[in-house]
């Protein structure tokens, strides 16, 4: 029987061993392909932006069309992603959701109107009057109550305001409506944020982010045909 040299040790066949190895060979090699073929939703995202990029070539509006309401600022949004104007994007994406604010209120709006209250009624009715209204045409129900925008100061619920007219009045859950003067049922009176918020009506919250998207916008359309001659800038290629 041979002998291995004094101090090493001799090699034994294992043929077990051996397939072992394979097989894990076999495995990783496996793991390893299917890992590079993974790819992240960032990693689609980025492909699909740099797909719409290299693209055909959005026209962008011209200076009438940019002023229609959330078409033009889309519109211009959509160019700018393309052309990679990331901030330009982000602001005119912006402008058109403030364009899109007042269309809620106006949706609301026919709604009432349609169950015979006018958002901008003549004359002037009594809190009480008003009240019974909006409640016997189903716009608030049981657990809610009438909130005035306009604090009427002590001034009689039987007496005809214009603080008393329709579109001054918002519809609010009974925690709401008096956590907006006080403390109510061990919870403090809201922060003035919240005050603001839950004490205005739709129309007002979006008249001011319309009015500042609206002036945004023709400042910008405004700069750009004064910085030209009102021709669309060169394409990115």
């Amino acid at each position: 029987m041979a002998l291995a040299p004094r101090g090493q040790s001799r090699t034994v066949p294992d043929p077990a061993g051996d397939l072992y190895d394979q097989e894990m060979d076999r495995l990783r090699a496996k793991r390893e392909a299917e890992d590079g073929d993974f790819r992240s939703p960032l990693d689609l995202a980025q492909d699909a932006l740099q797909s719409f990029q290299d693209g055909p070539d959005i026209r962008r509006p011209n200076l009438a069309q940019s002023f229609i309401p959330v078409v033009g600022p889309a519109w211009e949004a959509v160019a700018d992603l393309q052309d990679g104007d990331y901030g330009g994007a982000a602001f005119n994406g912006l402008m058109a959701v403030g364009d899109a604010l007042p269309v809620g209120f106006a949706v609301k709006g026919l709604k009432a109107a349609s169950k015979g209250i006018g958002a901008f009624k003549k004359g002037s009715v009594t809190a009480g009057a008003a009240a019974k209204k909006i409640r016997r045409v189903g716009l608030a129900g049981k657990g809610q109550e009438i909130h005035h925008t306009v604090p009427l100061k002590g001034t009689s619920r039987s007496a005809q305001d214009w603080r008393n007219h329709y579109a001054l009045l918002k519809v609010l859950p009974v925690e709401q409506h008096r956590r907006l003067t006080g403390s109510w049922m061990g919870k403090p009176r809201y922060d003035p944020i919240r005050r603001v918020w839950y004490g205005t009506t739709d129309w007002m919250k979006a008249a001011p982010t319309a009015l500042a998207s609206y002036t945004a916008d023709i400042v910008e359309n405004v700069h750009r045909s004064s910085d030209g001659d009102g021709k669309p800038p060169s394409p990115r290629r």
